[in-house]
């Protein structure tokens, strides 16, 4: 299954390479447009279903879902590393929490199996790039977590935190976590 994904992966990560260059720093009428015309998603989905679904008739269910869950985690890792690099404003932090959603939706009708759960990392990396202030971190983690299990360490979270736009440096490091 890992050497079919690595002869895949490849025209993949063509795609997932283009969200290198597109700005999450929107404004209201940047990210109203980007609701009508999506920037990346729709593109990598139909990559995926061009070079997957054919092999689909071929390979028994567990297979086939095996090698889902296995390009999931393709995508997921590259998508982490291009979003880490990126900056953000508020609205751009919604923007990228409607893909992810997209996503999740997307691979759940390809899997027998959730994959929720693959995209965990990016959906707290989303509802840090939500907050309205940096503050709001202390809502959500330690004893006020709730039923959330943080899978980002407190300096992935101070780092997520670093790309917004708006959010000072100086409250960022003043977080205790």
């Amino acid at each position: 299954m890992e050497q079919l994904v690595a002869t895949v992966s490849p025209r993949i990560r063509l795609v997932l390479d283009t969200v290198a260059i597109i700005s999450y720093e929107l404004n209201d009428a940047e990210y109203e447009e980007n609701e009508v015309d999506d920037p990346w998603v729709q593109k990598l989905l139909h990559s995926v279903a061009t070079n997957t679904v054919w092999l689909q008739p071929a390979m028994t269910s567990n297979n086939y879902d095996s090698f889902v869950h296995l390009m999931i985690d393709f995508i997921v890792k590259r998508l982490e590393v291009i979003m880490m690099q990126k900056r953000f404003s508020q609205l751009g932090g919604l923007q990228l929490d409607r893909e992810v959603r997209a996503l999740v939706n997307h691979f759940s009708e390809m899997s027998l199996r959730p994959v929720r759960d693959k995209f965990a990392r990016l959906s707290q990396m989303t509802t840090i790039l939500n907050f309205e202030m940096v503050s709001e971190i202390l809502d959500f983690w330690g004893e006020n977590a709730g039923h959330m299990t943080w899978l980002l360490t407190p300096a992935e979270v101070r780092r997520v935190l670093g790309l917004r736009i708006d959010f000072r440096p100086e409250a960022i490091a003043a977080l205790r976590l």
